[in-house]
This record gives structure tokens, C-alpha cells and sequence, in this order.
């Protein structure tokens, strides 16, 4: 597969067939290559059936299908065993079993989790519903945030200074959302030490760089299938063995069992074989097998270029913006010493809100994101405008997206 600026284009049919469309809205949602497609519409068309037990070639076929799909993630993630990967909705779906299956089960009163109230609320909201619900039932523990420096990078030192003997998780995003910087965990991790959970959101890095859970030194990630290509409403939870024996079922049903109280009746075992402890209920087999998919298409790419062309991309857009006076970028490589970029770039545009610049560029077929982008920290102070890009862009697309907002400085 060649992989130029512009031949990627062409294994995207929506973009393919739309060549007026400049899509940067990628940390949105990505588009799809021909090969994700054809790979969903197969199993439609030709052995739709459902995993488990069924003794017939099409329910075969998807079981096996499914297990491949386990075993390419924990491959493309470098996980000890495909035992670790358990399928989800999506980040927030991932998120949230970490609150229920391990915080419910696990955090005591007086227990303390540090989170980013800038990060998305995917990685915030989960927490502070899971405290509320425990002070329900009388035991009380301790959200204590961390900030984010004007690089768009965590304040390291600060987060140390944060943990205590109490410090039971924090919860961590690898590349941000809004401010596009990518934190560096495993040096994270040597500071706070062995003991404390970690929790990462990689939403907007899996997909975009190599990501090594065991490099990383985390014990929960989460990411989002409709992020890296494959179809939504698929996500992966990776949970490292060591915390498997502190997990219980939130959702339960089909294979599983739980224990009856004594006394109740029969006596039942609880099934604590990960991963389908946490994968109660039908999956989503044709997005799982998309997950597959999408994974061959990054693999015949290659990481290596999709990050590469990411920083290119990134670094060409920056220098472009920043020749525009009325451009004020938010956090981010704008006000870093180390300019890399990971396709994610916010900022306001003087003399406009973002949804007027966004409506304008909407109606010059370029696809931008506007609003507070699902935060609740400094991002959502203000409407603003996020351009993200990913392997299918190309320099020409921020020319003509350049050339707008040039024009817009002109007419002041």
C-alpha cells in the first residue's frame, strides 16, 4: 500500500466519492476504508449468527472471527494475554466498568482519586458519579484534581505533589482531546510509584501511535473503535492481569452466574474468567469484526507513518494559524518547546464565535468540530474551534482552509 499524502484518500469512500469535502474532524470520529465496510457487510450478507455455542459453520465462523479480533488487539496493544481485552462500547463505556467493576468493589472511606477536570468528561464524569453513589451508602472518598500545563501536557511535578498514602487510582488521558498534547506516562508512572492504579484514556492515541500497555506501566485503557477507523459502538477496556482478581460483574446475564446469598436457595458459582466477566450480553459482532479490520488497515500503513504524517500535517497547520493575528490557540503545542503534534490543534478566531466559523467553513465544504468539546474545565469557558487531522489529509486541505480565514482577516 502506497501511502503518500494523497494516496490514502482513495480506500475512503465517503471522501473518495466526495472530493469537494475537507474533513478535519477526525478526533471526532474517522472515517472508514473500503475494507472496514466490506469486512461488516459480510458478515451481513453471508454468516450473520451470533457467537457461543452455536454447533453450525456461520456461528463457527463468528466465534472464531471474534477471537481473532481478541487476539489482534492484544497484539496491536502488546498485552501479556488476550484474557486482558475485554470489548466495550467505546471509551466511556470502558471507563465506566473501571468505576463499577473495580471502584465499587475496591475504594474504601477516606480513599482518594486524582483526575484532570480539563480532560474530557469521559474520563471525569464516571468519578464523580461513582462518589456520589458510594456517599449513598455512607462511604466517602476524595476526587483531587490535577492541572494541565500551558504545553497541554499534565503538570508532572504537580500531580506528584498531589498523591498521597490515600491515593487509591488516578485517571490519566495519553493525547488530549482539546489541546492535543501527548503525556508521557511511564515517566507518570515512575513517579508515583508501583502501588497506585492507573487508568488511561486512549481515545485519541490507539490508532494514531504505537501504543505498549507494558511500556506504558498502566492498569486500565480504554479506547474507541470509531476513532481509529472501525465502526461505532466499539471500544476496548485492556486490564492488566494483576488487577483481575479485584473485578466483579456490574452487568450480568447470558454465561454468567453469580452467587446466591446463603440461605437463598441454590448456590450458584460466580464465573470470574476475564474477559467475559465484563462482556454480559450480545456484542456488537459486526463492529468487532470492523475493529479487526481496521486494525489490518493501521497494520499495512503502518503506525509509523500515520504518525509521522500526523506530525507533518500538525506542524504545517500550526505555522499556517499562527501567521493569522486573530488566531488565539488554546493549551497546546502553540506553547510548547517541543512542537511535535499529534493532528489535534484548538483555538478561537477574534471577531467570530466558533459556530459562525464554523458555519463559514461548513459552507466551503471544510468540516471542523466548534463548541466546548466535551469538557468542563477552561475548554468549556468558551466556544472553540478544534481541527483535527489524520492520515487521509493533506497539505493542500489546510491551503484551502488557510485561504478562508485569510480572507476573513482581510475583510476586517
Amino acid at each position: 500500500m502506497t501511502t503518500t499524502q494523497h494516496a490514502c484518500r482513495k480506500y475512503f469512500p465517503a471522501l473518495e466519492q466526495q472530493p469537494e469535502v475537507i474533513y478535519l474532524d477526525s478526533a471526532s470520529t474517522t472515517q472508514k476504508p473500503s475494507s472496514v465496510l466490506a469486512g461488516m457487510m459480510e458478515y451481513y450478507q453471508r454468516y450473520c449468527a451470533n457467537v457461543g455455542r452455536g454447533n453450525y459453520t456461520w456461528a463457527q465462523k463468528v466465534t472464531d472471527g471474534i477471537s481473532s479480533v481478541r487476539e489482534k488487539v492484544a497484539t496491536f496493544l502488546h498485552a501479556h494475554h488476550v484474557s486482558e481485552i475485554v470489548f466495550t462500547s467505546g471509551t466511556t463505556a470502558g471507563i465506566n466498568t473501571i468505576a463499577y467493576a473495580w471502584g465499587l468493589h475496591n475504594l474504601r472511606s477516606g480513599d482518594e482519586i486524582l483526575y484532570c477536570p480539563d480532560d474530557h468528561k469521559a474520563n471525569v464524569l464516571p468519578w464523580l458519579h461513582l462518589q456520589a453513589l458510594l456517599q449513598r451508602f455512607g462511604t466517602i472518598i476524595h476526587l483531587i484534581p490535577y492541572s494541565i500545563m500551558p504545553s497541554g501536557e499534565i503538570d508532572y511535578e504537580g500531580l506528584r505533589a498531589n498523591v498521597s498514602s490515600k491515593t487509591r487510582l488516578i485517571t490519566l488521558t495519553h493525547i488530549h482531546n482539546v489541546f492535543g498534547a501527548l503525556n508521557d506516562i511511564a515517566r507518570i508512572r515512575t513517579l508515583v510509584g508501583k502501588e497506585i492504579v492507573l487508568s488511561l484514556d486512549a481515545a485519541q492515541s490507539v490508532g494514531h501511535l504505537a501504543v505498549d500497555v507494558q511500556e506504558l506501566g498502566v492498569d486500565f485503557l480504554s479506547f474507541s473503535g470509531h476513532k481509529m477507523f472501525a465502526a461505532p459502538g466499539t471500544g476496548v477496556l485492556w486490564i492488566h492481569t494483576r488487577i483481575h482478581d479485584q473485578l466483579a460483574p456490574f452487568l450480568v446475564g447470558g454465561e454468567q452466574e453469580i452467587a446466591s446469598p446463603s440461605g437463598a436457595g441454590e448456590a450458584h458459582l460466580p464465573v470470574h474468567e476475564m474477559p467475559h466477566l465484563l462482556e454480559a450480553g450480545t456484542l456488537n459482532i459486526p463492529g468487532l469484526l470492523s475493529l479487526g479490520k481496521a486494525i489490518d488497515f493501521i497494520n499495512d500503513v503502518t503506525l509509523t507513518t500515520i504518525e509521522q504524517h500526523g506530525k507533518t500535517l500538525t506542524s504545517y497547520l500550526l505555522r499556517h494559524l499562527q501567521q493569522l493575528p486573530e488566531v488565539i490557540f488554546l493549551p497546546g503545542i502553540a506553547y510548547s518547546q517541543r512542537p511535535l503534534g499529534y493532528g489535534i490543534l484548538s483555538f478561537y478566531f477574534e471577531g467570530y464565535t466558533a459556530s459562525e466559523l464554523g458555519f463559514i467553513l461548513s459552507s466551503h465544504n471544510i468540516y471542523v468540530r466548534v463548541g466546548t468539546h466535551c469538557t468542563r474545565g477552561r475548554a468549556a469557558q468558551q466556544d472553540s474551534v478544534r481541527i483535527s487531522l489524520h492520515v487521509y489529509n493533506t497539505t493542500e486541505e489546510i491551503d484551502t482552509c488557510m485561504a478562508i480565514l485569510q480572507q476573513l482577516t482581510n475583510a476586517r
